[in-house]
């Protein structure tokens, strides 16, 4: 896999997170719906005939390819919006089109918090929800991972990433042994 950033001497990727299907799953829905009733909408007043045909030709190709340019756009979104946890640093790379990219990086040493939220029934029924970094950074920089599968296990891992590179050995996942 291609990663949006150089690694550092001595640091690898622990998992890269994307976000959880559900998040794109409700956009799409939202827009078939929305285009199956306009498609209703255009085959009952279809055959009234003259200008309001025409018209209502134009207005369907052009709402059918808005629909398709918005589910593009948010597909295109859905595959290059990417997060990576290293044994080092936090890494958010987001790629909203392709010719706008932004990349955030924090060392792991420099996260102070880091919080869970799952909002509504979707989220807890489906186990996904938005995990929150906030860093010791001058400017109180915040890392969101937005929509991400399994919250808990993500925030473990960086937790135990964080434990490991504290102890020096940023290579070892494990925590300490129990005293």
């Amino acid at each position: 896999m291609n990663l949006p950033v150089q690694l550092q001497e001595g640091e690898a990727v622990a998992r890269v997170i994307k976000r959880h299907p559900l998040a794109l799953l409700g956009r799409l829905l939202a827009v078939a719906l929305l285009l199956s009733l306009a498609l209703l909408l255009w085959f009952w007043l279809r055959n009234t005939g003259g200008w309001v045909t025409a018209a209502l030709d134009i207005g369907m190709a052009l709402l059918a390819f808005t629909a398709l340019a918005y589910a593009g756009f948010h597909w295109y979104q859905y595959e290059n919006d990417l997060w990576i946890v290293t044994n080092q640093r936090l890494i958010d790379s987001t790629k909203s089109t392709p010719f706008s990219q932004d990349i955030k990086t924090a060392t792991l040493f420099n996260l102070q918090d880091i919080n869970i939220q799952k909002r509504g029934i979707f989220q807890t029924i489906f186990e996904y929800g938005d995990i929150i970094c906030q860093t010791a950074s001058a400017s109180g920089q915040t890392f969101t991972f937005r929509g991400v599968s399994k919250p808990a296990e993500i925030l473990d891992l960086i937790d135990d990433q964080r434990f490991a590179l504290q102890r020096g050995n940023p290579q070892s996942p494990l925590p300490p042994p129990s005293a």
